[in-house]
């Protein structure tokens, strides 16, 4: 009796995505206002590199709700009005 053997070769391909260096730190203001820091964006003085700031309730939408120039030392700061009692933020930068 003869035996059949297949081999089955399954080839992987991984990307690897250092993690960021970006930082969010969160203030209160009082009044529902929330000061936000995006910390460890690249900057260059020859491109103008933009944050945008993004807000979610569910993790499955997001709302851009800010966009500003990064500035020098890699820094954005964005003053929002909180409109729900849980939200979470996230900047993207382009």
């Amino acid at each position: 009796m003869k035996k059949i053997v297949f081999a089955l070769a399954i080839v992987m391909l991984v990307t690897y995505l250092p993690a960021s260096g970006v930082i969010l730190a969160l203030s209160d203001l009082g009044g529902g206002n929330l000061q936000i820091v995006a910390s460890g964006l690249t900057f260059s003085a020859s491109h103008r590199y933009v944050g945008v700031l993004e807000s979610t309730t569910d993790f499955a939408s997001w709302t851009a709700i800010s966009t500003n120039f990064v500035q020098q030392g890699g820094v954005v700061t964005n003053i929002v009005q909180t409109t729900n009692t849980m939200s979470f933020y996230r900047i993207e930068q382009r």
